[in-house]
């Protein structure tokens, strides 16, 4: 009978580890004081895929010109960059933060998803070459923010860390950590 009872109280224990490991989701920090000069930058950039003509910038002067709204860096490689951050309502009560960069060598896009207050991150990428479906398995997620935005044209300001894994066609960590800013379209 005790025997039993130790059985028992053990799978109590290991079901509500695996209950607990299988959230995707973490906990959303609200910092009201967060600051970056980021937030208030109006700093401009080419697109990274644009050529430059004889006449200018493919042909279009202004037209590719984009306000960089992160300074998110992929283990720490200049050349990994992503400048960029679009913010949807992808449901009644799901926002998706998009942080992304596409350049001559790399494709890539750090995907957040916003419930209430918690969150899951996902990052893929590609690289020119040979076609390669990488899949990375979160180790660790951050997210600070200075408040979510409720309504279209409101604006989120944030942090963010993120480290996984490769599990297959790739190798190794990746670590990507940044600010960014975004309006709620």
């Amino acid at each position: 009978m005790k025997k039993l009872h130790i059985i028992i109280f053990c799978s109590i224990l290991i079901s509500c580890g695996i209950k607990n490991n299988k959230s995707e989701f973490d906990k959303i920090i609200i910092d009201n004081e967060l600051n970056s000069n980021l937030f208030n930058s109006t700093e401009f950039m080419l697109n990274p895929l644009t050529l430059k003509t004889e006449s200018g910038y493919d042909n279009v002067p202004d037209s590719t010109q984009y306000i960089v709204k992160s300074n998110a860096i992929v283990n720490k490689d200049s050349l990994r960059l992503m400048r960029f951050a679009e913010l949807k309502r992808i449901g009644s009560d799901t926002l998706e933060l998009n942080i992304f960069e596409t350049n001559p060598a790399y494709s890539q896009s750090l995907i957040i998803k916003i419930i209430d207050n918690r969150f899951k991150t996902e990052f893929n990428y590609w690289m020119s070459g040979p076609p390669i479906e990488p899949k990375i398995k979160r180790l660790k997620q951050e997210l600070t923010v200075k408040s979510i935005p409720k309504q279209k044209g409101e604006m989120i300001f944030g942090k963010f860390y993120f480290k996984g894994i490769c599990e297959s066609d790739c190798s190794g960590e990746i670590e990507i950590e940044g600010d960014f800013k975004a309006e709620l379209e």
